[in-house]
């Protein structure tokens, strides 16, 4: 018969068994990586759990000692489950043509956050394989860069995320890893989360930074994969209104503007007589104290950028092209 000990710590197993039993779906789990190549990262708000605790309370229960103590198996990694994600067929329009065209992606459905990879889709009886990468409209400032040679392959990705933290003052994201299998397939692992607490000020900023070296062979021929990511989350006071004013050689107004962040028309037509455009954009800190951030667009700038917070508080980048009246 177990002693009263031994009986609390098998509640305590079924207990978290019972509270993780809800998982996601397409979770398998994984052996080792071996030459399955990081390419990107899952940003989640919430913990990723992807650990079968059912398995890992199956092969652990027998450990339960007579005086009710339990040796539990640091060596865990087969436990850890893999997220997989789909193909899946987006179609998108192109603003100024109004033209339609398809691309594949893979996606995690049902996840709710933020990719950001460096592909390869996979050769079907119509197309061959191509790399392509795809990064959520969350993802701003984002750089990516891809070398291919006889000898190594690179992927670097950056890019931002900017946010205004909650009433608190906290911040919370998890950067799991994204990899791809030699045989094509996507999946997510459990990551590591970064948290931030107490007063923020406009443009702190919280880097976390995945890097990897494998080996990995194609056609027969070994050569070397390194991946780096580079994921930065910034604080941006909410932006609630928008000012967009047109200025001659003189520095005098020629027009004057106000909008709703997020409601810039696609096109701005610019006046023949404007030497710059002013953009000021109108926030207010955790104290309510009003502040204006500005930028200068010159002729040589075909595209303006302005922000607009949704309701996740994630502070999302909107492209204004700029017609330029040269004629």
């Amino acid at each position: 018969m177990m002693n009263r000990k031994t009986v609390a710590i098998f509640l305590l197993l079924i207990t978290i068994l019972i509270m993780t039993g809800c998982q996601l779906a397409r979770v398998d789990m994984g052996e080792t990586r071996g030459s399955d190549r990081l390419i990107g990262v899952l940003i989640t708000r919430e913990y990723l759990d992807l650990f079968d605790f059912e398995r890992y309370l199956n092969d652990n229960i027998n450990k339960i000692s007579a005086n009710g103590n339990i040796t539990i198996d640091y060596d865990d990694d087969k436990y850890r489950g893999r997220l997989y994600a789909d193909i899946v067929t987006r179609t998108y329009t192109d603003p100024e043509t109004g033209n339609t065209f398809e691309t594949k992606e893979f996606s995690f459905e049902g996840v709710e956050g933020f990719h950001y990879y460096c592909a390869i889709i996979p050769a079907t009886g119509e197309e061959i394989s191509y790399s392509a990468s795809s990064a959520d409209e969350a993802i701003s400032d984002g750089h990516t860069s891809v070398h291919t040679s006889d000898w190594e392959d690179r992927i670097s990705l950056e890019g931002t995320i900017y946010y205004s933290p909650d009433g608190t003052g906290s911040m919370t994201f998890f950067p799991n890893p994204v990899y791809q299998s030699p045989d094509g397939r996507v999946y997510a692992v459990t990551g590591m989360g970064i948290t931030s607490y107490g007063d923020h000020t406009e443009g702190e900023l919280y880097t976390r930074t995945l890097e990897e070296t494998t080996t990995i062979t194609e056609n027969g021929k070994t050569k070397t994969a390194y991946t780096s990511i580079k994921i930065s989350f910034g604080v941006m006071f909410p932006p609630n209104r928008i000012i967009v004013r047109q200025m001659d050689e003189d520095s005098r107004v020629i027009s004057s503007a106000e909008y709703k962040p997020g409601e810039l028309p696609e096109t701005l037509e610019v006046s023949r007589n404007t030497a710059f455009i002013l953009v000021e954009t109108h926030k207010q800190d955790r104290d309510g104290k009003p502040v204006v951030s500005r930028s200068l667009y010159d002729k040589d700038d075909e595209t303006l950028t302005t922000y607009y917070c949704r309701d996740d508080g994630i502070c999302v980048k909107q492209f204004t092209s700029l017609n330029w009246n040269r004629d």
